[in-house]
């Protein structure tokens, strides 16, 4: 079937990015790790660009489901394996197999992404105990200037910038 010959390379460019996709989320597990926001920032994203080009090949792939669908296959929105068991059996195979690879590589960046972040939030919750702690470790001491005049000061004052 034609539509197969235009999904292949569509699924394809998919599992290339999600590849990419996949390097940089390890990159993030080792940047939240090591406690570089910066880092985790850039690759963040660098990411972002990556899921912007998945949208438009989901699109385009999308487009091809639907123009088959007005061939006369089936009515409605279609599923990739939808489409593949509604097709002709000649070269499915490969298809099949690339969709299959496509979902693995999904569902592994899927764990990934939830793995970091529950990291990041182990992270935060750590780091919201710590600034409780400090903020209650700050006393005043009072003492005096060198006029005589008693002077209150912040003894052990942390100033802090939490932005979440």
């Amino acid at each position: 079937m034609d539509a197969l010959h235009h999904i292949e390379p569509i699924i394809k460019k998919e599992i290339a990015i999600y590849n990419q996709l996949l390097a940089i989320e390890e990159q993030k597990k080792d940047a939240i790790i090591a406690f570089n926001g910066e880092q985790l920032f850039l690759f963040s994203k660098e990411q972002e660009k990556y899921v912007h080009e998945l949208e438009n090949l989901e699109a385009a792939r999308q487009k091809v489901l639907n123009n088959t669908t007005k061939q006369g296959l089936q009515q409605g929105n279609i599923s990739l394996k939808d489409f593949i068991m509604i097709a002709s059996a000649n070269n499915t195979e490969n298809v099949v197999l690339l969709g299959y690879e496509l979902k693995k590589k999904i569902e592994k960046f899927s764990r990934l992404y939830e793995s970091n972040k529950k990291l990041i939030d182990d992270n935060m919750e750590f780091f919201n105990i710590i600034l409780s702690s400090l903020r209650k470790a700050t006393s005043y001491e009072t003492g005096y200037g060198p006029e005589g005049l008693a002077m209150r000061s912040a003894s052990g004052a942390v100033l802090m910038n939490k932005t979440v």
